[in-house]
């Protein structure tokens, strides 16, 4: 198969597969955000060392030398504790509908300055026109937050905030932890691409940033909940933790396939559809409400996204790329 098809089909297939996680995360908003970040690596790692196992087994380098696996250490610290702790956390204060599509704006943002610096990737005037219309989105979907924060508290709580002052900085500070995520996915996803595309192991980078999560959330979440708080968690929640891991692993190979057969936009662009299935499945799953500004906010989200389309790349430029040293 053409590697820019198959990459395509993995940046989609990637995009379902995070949906459905979200959509476990989002049932666990009760839980602490930590606990369920550190619970939700579990799965990669345990699906990884078998690959690596497989590989070297077959006379492959499983393993990348030091210095490549400290950067990716770096980066999986910073995906971890930067961006899957705000995203969690953002779910349960404006909900999925609202912090999908500000993950997606500030991802493709700081994914788009990212690539420029550090994999020097062109950026058109397309490219800076749909920034300007995912700003806006931001802009647009924090006008819509407070609806979505009081359908996610409930509505008892919703009543009672209604008679109350206005929780702007709590707002505030949902929709920044959603675009902070941004921030992190962006940072972990370019040095992923960096390496994958220059002949290191796949599977040792997901091992390496899951291992890295598990040791740094998991310490996170003893001080914070301590070994009786991570026992009482109901199976019922463990299982939905455990499978949000398992879709997050799926599509974390997927993505990562992706980003290593087409550029670092092309791929972000195919989360464009993250944004509607996260809205449809906030809506009509979760009961938020479908206020014009989530409809807006969505809308420009996915415009901006769309606007990030990249010209085909040919099978041969990127036979080359994967080709070339370190």
């Amino acid at each position: 198969m053409d590697p820019v098809v198959f990459g395509t089909l993995c940046g989609l297939a990637s995009s379902i597969l995070y949906t459905v996680a979200n959509g476990f995360l989002r049932a666990l908003t009760d839980c602490d955000p930590v606990w369920v970040s550190t619970v939700k690596t579990l799965p990669t790692a345990l699906l990884m060392a078998p690959w690596m196992l497989h590989m070297h087994l077959r006379g492959h380098r499983a393993i990348p030398p030091f210095t490549v696996l400290a950067v990716i250490a770096v980066g999986g610290f910073v995906g971890q504790v930067c961006g899957n702790i705000p995203f969690q956390w953002a779910l349960g204060i404006i909900g999925v509908a609202l912090t999908v599509p500000l993950n997606l704006g500030g991802m493709i943002v700081f994914g788009t300055i990212l690539g420029r610096v550090f994999l020097h990737e062109p950026v058109t005037l397309r490219t800076v026109a749909a920034m300007v219309v995912l700003l806006g989105a931001v802009f647009v979907l924090f006008l819509g937050a407070e609806n979505a924060h009081d359908a996610v508290r409930g509505t008892a709580e919703a009543v009672e905030a209604a008679s109350s002052p206005p929780h702007f900085l709590e707002l505030a500070l949902g929709v920044a932890a959603a675009c902070l995520c941004g921030l992190a996915y962006a940072v972990l996803n370019t040095i992923n691409r960096y390496y994958v595309t220059r002949g290191h192991s796949l599977p040792a980078a997901l091992f390496t940033v899951s291992i890295v999560g598990m040791l740094s959330l998991g310490s996170i979440s003893l001080w914070r909940i301590g070994l009786e708080g991570m026992l009482a968690t109901t199976p019922h929640n463990l299982w939905l933790m455990l499978l949000a891991g398992v879709c997050n692993a799926a599509a974390f190979v997927t993505l990562t396939k992706s980003l290593q057969l087409t550029s670092l936009v092309f791929v972000n662009a195919l989360n464009a559809t993250q944004a509607t299935m996260a809205a449809l499945m906030g809506v009509f799953f979760f009961q938020e409400p479908p206020s014009p500004w989530l409809l807006t906010g969505v809308g420009l989200t996915i415009g901006g996204l769309l606007l990030m389309r990249k010209r085909r790349i040919s099978a041969d430029r990127v036979a080359a790329e994967i080709q070339e040293e370190p």
